[in-house]
């Protein structure tokens, strides 16, 4: 099976896709290329907007506002005719750690915000995994080097979770009500060593099976896992190898939204993928689930 290329960007490095349902509108980020991207299926049209510093994910909020996970902290922001409009810094809990760079987020169903950083020069067990609540902003994870993909269980009751380097796809217990995790397990690895080149596992999504999506770095495909039993059930081959992040959306949340990137290729190389950093897409027989936004009516006045 191959996804197909829906929009030819040459983003340097394409992530963080979040389909908004009232808008029927997909977002998406280019990292290195400091630009967060609106696009309309139904028009075909892309709009993007500069960003000061990269930004590595960006979720929407309950007020019509959005929150990005930028270098200089988790900012509030609106977007309007002038483009992105910064209100006010929620947290930044890395602020004394220059080599570490915020990266993959998402809101949990019950609305609190959940992001990641990785350490620039890729030196272990200096990231985390951080939660934003009415609680204020802690650490979740502590020790990782690439804190990635993320995802929840169709009931929210249990949380997915990719630091890249690890190769592996590990769940915790969550509880919806205290957003605590509890009871680590690895539910898929990768091998290190294979005969196909399968990459390393980037972002992830969850669909209304509860079955695992797999972006897979430097794997040119993306792959669905069914968590249960480690089962790799399909696999959707793309013609970039640099495959980062993806989404359901769409009228009826079939439609898989696949960001890729062309950082880092080689001169060699650059002809073999004309489409690196194109925005994919792959209709599933297999729906999606809606992103959450982040609660900010919970949000104390301290932080906000």
């Amino acid at each position: 099976m191959q996804a197909e290329l829906l929009y030819s960007a040459h983003a340097l490095l394409g992530e963080g896709p979040v389909w908004h349902s009232g808008e029927q509108r997909l977002y998406w980020l280019d990292i290195e290329g400091l630009r967060l991207h609106r696009f309309d299926p139904s028009s075909g049209l892309d709009e993007s907007f500069s960003l000061p510093n990269r930004v590595g994910c960006f979720v929407p909020c309950r007020n019509g506002h959005y929150l990005l996970a930028a270098q200089t902290g988790i900012e509030e922001i609106r977007l309007g005719v002038n483009g992105v409009e910064f209100l006010k810094t929620a947290a930044h809990p890395e602020s004394d750690k220059p080599e570490n760079r915020y990266n993959d987020g998402k809101c949990s169903p019950e609305g609190r915000f959940w992001f990641g950083s990785l350490n620039m020069q890729c030196q272990p067990g200096q990231a985390s995994l951080y939660v934003l609540d009415e609680r204020g902003c802690r650490t979740a994870i502590t020790g990782a080097t690439n804190s990635n993909g993320l995802g929840w269980s169709p009931n929210g009751k249990t949380f997915y979770w990719i630091d890249t380097p690890t190769r592996r796809v590990e769940a915790f217990d969550y509880d919806l009500q205290e957003g605590e995790l509890t009871n680590r397990r690895t539910v898929i690895a990768f091998p290190a060593d294979s005969s196909e080149n399968v990459g390393r596992p980037d972002g992830m999504t969850v669909d209304s099976d509860g079955m695992i999506w797999i972006a897979h770095w430097l794997g040119g495909r993306v792959t669905r896992w069914n968590p249960v039993n480690g089962s790799l059930l399909e696999t959707i081959r793309l013609p970039v190898s640099r495959v980062t992040s993806l989404t359901f959306g769409g009228s009826e949340f079939k439609t898989l939204f696949i960001t890729t990137a062309s950082l880092g290729l080689s001169p060699e190389s650059q002809p073999k993928e004309p489409e690196a950093g194109g925005l994919f897409v792959y209709e599933s027989k297999t729906a999606g689930l809606p992103a959450a936004s982040y609660n900010l009516t919970n949000c104390p006045e301290r932080a906000w």
